[in-house]
This record gives structure tokens, sequence and C-alpha cells, in this order.
């Protein structure tokens, strides 16, 4: 009697994948390997069936045995044919996979140009439209300072004409950080320079940085990109890791390129990190951005050791 069962719901099981096997041929694009391996679940099927028929007409074991044999062997050809052309399955899998990987980094890159042009743009409108205006205004000011006689107006005149200096040179820093002019110029080791040495005059830490590519230029958006994740990392460093020096090195070794970026600061578990990216630190958006230029990173950290990056993009 349980074998009577267990017949029944072997049955209904193989009935069960056959027609799931068969109803995906479709989206394998009709490969004929998927085709064969569903014919042959298909078989199986029939022959766990066939199996059944003595439990109700007895007198078949006979026929029932024949037809097994003939069915076992056919199953094995199907099978074993669909395995042998199964490597075109996997290989439109693979293929599959590529296109979309692909894909995504044609939209990532596309996003960072959008992102860039805009960037572009709002530096050339600052520097072109309000620039020459407080410029203009701390003329104005600065002549009202030479004609002013009453000492307490001529005060605020002259304080009027500090702050305006220092919107004017605010406004100027601004226009820089949106679109670097020493990056557009002069390329990615000498803008890597500047913006740390912009940050290590304000003594809130230590910047050493070595580089072996003053007089090389990449393409345009594989600087662009890199410079970016420098200043995120350099960011976060100032934002999060409490810590006093950070060392960078930048090299060419042929066509790879290779970054270093290490600090001192108080380090995180990364993949904690990683995982739970609302800390604001954005690890997974730097990875991208270089995956998106068929880099790799790694990135190395644990509480009380600090950070370790290490950037490897292929040119």
């Amino acid at each position: 009697m349980i074998t009577f069962f267990a017949l029944i719901l072997a049955i209904v099981l193989q009935f069960a994948g056959a027609i799931v096997a068969i109803s995906n041929i479709r989206r394998t694009k009709y490969s004929i390997s998927w085709i064969l391996i569903s014919l042959g679940f298909l078989v199986m099927a029939i022959q766990r069936f066939i199996e059944f028929i003595p439990y109700v007409w007895r007198g078949w074991e006979k026929d029932v045995a024949t037809i097994n044999t003939w069915l076992g062997i056919i199953t094995s050809i199907l099978i074993a044919v669909g395995v042998i052309y199964i490597r075109k399955i996997l290989d439109f899998l693979r293929k599959v996979e590529r296109e979309k990987q692909e894909s995504q980094k044609k939209i990532l890159n596309a996003v960072i140009q959008a992102e860039e042009k805009e960037r572009r743009r709002l530096a050339k409108e600052l520097h072109d439209g309000m620039g020459p205006l407080l410029s203009a205004v701390k003329m104005a000011v600065s002549s009202l300072v030479k004609t002013e006689t009453n000492s307490n107006n001529k005060l605020i005149i002259e304080n009027t004409d500090q702050m305006i200096t220092e919107a004017i040179r605010s406004l100027k820093e601004i226009s820089n950080n949106l679109s670097p002019h020493v990056l557009e110029n002069f390329g990615l080791a000498s803008a890597i320079k500047s913006f740390s040495s912009k940050i290590s005059a304000t003594r809130a830490i230590q910047i050493t940085f070595f580089s072996n590519m003053f007089d090389i230029r990449l393409n345009s958006n594989t600087e662009i990109i890199i410079y970016r994740v420098v200043c995120e990392l350099i960011n976060n460093t100032l934002k999060h890791a409490n810590a006093q020096n950070i060392e960078i090195e930048l090299k060419q070794h042929g066509k790879i390129i290779t970054l270093l970026y290490t600090d001192d600061g108080c380090g995180f578990d990364t993949s904690t990190v990683l995982r739970n990216e609302n800390k604001g630190m954005g690890l997974s958006n730097i990875i991208n951005r270089i995956k998106s230029i068929k880099g790799a990173v790694n990135i190395e950290s644990s509480h009380g050791k600090g950070l370790k990056v290490i950037i490897i993009v292929n040119t």
C-alpha cells in the first residue's frame, strides 16, 4: 500500500516538474538543450505512470517492463544529449549577465556625465554671472570708502567691503569645487594635490600626497571619477574618522593606475557600513563609480586601525 501511494506521489511530482520545465522553454529562447531535457522529464513522468498500470490492470507486467525499458533508453538519450548542449544555455545566461552589467555601467556613466555637465554649468553661471556683479558692487563700495568723511559710516562701509571681498572669495571656491579648473587644465595629480593642500592649510588634518603622474593626462571621465572619489574619501575622513593624517599615493604602472588612500582614524567595520549605507559614508557609491571605469576597489578597515583603500584602474 505504501508503494502504491508513493508511486502516485512520484507521478504527480514528475508531471508537475515536466510541466514547469516545458513552460520555461520559451524563456530559454527555445534552446535545443532545454527542450531535450524537458522531454526527458516528460518521458520519465510517463514511465512512472506506466509503472502504475499493473496496480489497476493485472497481467500487464511483461508489457510494462518492455515499454519501460524503451522509455528508459529514450530518457537517457534525451537527457544525455540535452546535458551536452546545455552549455549553450549557460553561455546565453552569461551573455545576458554581461549585457546587464554593461547596461548598468552605461547608465551610471550617463548619470556621472550629466552630473558633471550640470556642475560645469552652475560653476560657469556663478563665475560669469554673480562674479562680475559682486566685483562691481565691491568697486562701488570701495569708492564710497574713499569719499566718506564720517568715521562711523566709513567703518560700516569698510566692513561691508570686507564682507563683499569674502563673498567673492567664497564664490570662487564654490565655483572651483563644482568644476575644478586645475583638473581640467593640468590633470588628475595636480587637482588632487591642489585640493589636498587647501585641506591641509586649514590645519584640520595633515594630508601627504605623492604621485608620478604630474605630466600624465588620462581620459576626462576617468580623471573626473577618480578625483571625485578622492574628495569623497577625504570628506569621509574629516567627518567620521577623527584622524590626524591622510596619505594618498597615485601611481601609473604601464596601463595600470593605482591609488592608495590611508588614514590613521578610528576605523570602522566595513561589512556593517556597506550593508547600512544610511550612515552617510557612500562607500557603495565610490565602488560603483570605480566599477563604471572598469576599475576595482578594496576597502580595509577595523575599529581603531584606520582606513586603507586600494583602487586599481586599467586604462
